[in-house]
């Protein structure tokens, strides 16, 4: 696994969205934007599902995964291994505060899984000389 610096770390924080992209184990690709995120640790961020379909498919075949977020002229990209959870402890520790989160927003939405993401590759995906270079 690879550790995110931290100012990748709170980017990836302060965004109110990242796109999530899997692919079909006979690569077919799929794009979704995640709202409902977190950082777990330097190694893992954490992806709440309440409508993946194709990607929730995806991640049954092939568990390797991209992250992508940008805000400004700051861009990266995680590549990394992810880990559906949809019961037990770990599971309602995140289902818990993103279904007190919708219900702030209004929204009769909640949490059916989500996925782990661990980290194993940090990238620039801003524009310019260092777009696509390894950050960690």
């Amino acid at each position: 696994m690879t550790a995110m610096p931290e100012n990748v770390q709170e980017l990836f924080k302060e965004v109110p969205n990242v796109v999530f992209a899997t692919a079909r184990a006979d690569a077919q690709p799929n794009c979704c934007i995640v709202a409902m995120k977190a950082v777990i640790d330097d190694e893992t961020v954490y992806l709440s599902d309440q409508f993946f379909k194709k990607t929730l498919a995806n991640l049954q075949e092939n568990p390797k995964v991209s992250v992508i977020f940008w805000k400004g002229n700051d861009a990266y990209e995680l590549y990394g291994t992810a880990r559906y959870v949809n019961e037990g402890p770990e599971f309602e520790g995140q289902k818990a505060w993103v279904d007190v989160a919708f219900e702030k927003m209004g929204m009769p939405i909640r949490a059916k899984g989500g996925c782990f993401v661990h980290v194993e590759g940090v990238y620039s995906s801003a524009p310019g000389p260092t777009a696509g270079e390894p950050v960690a």
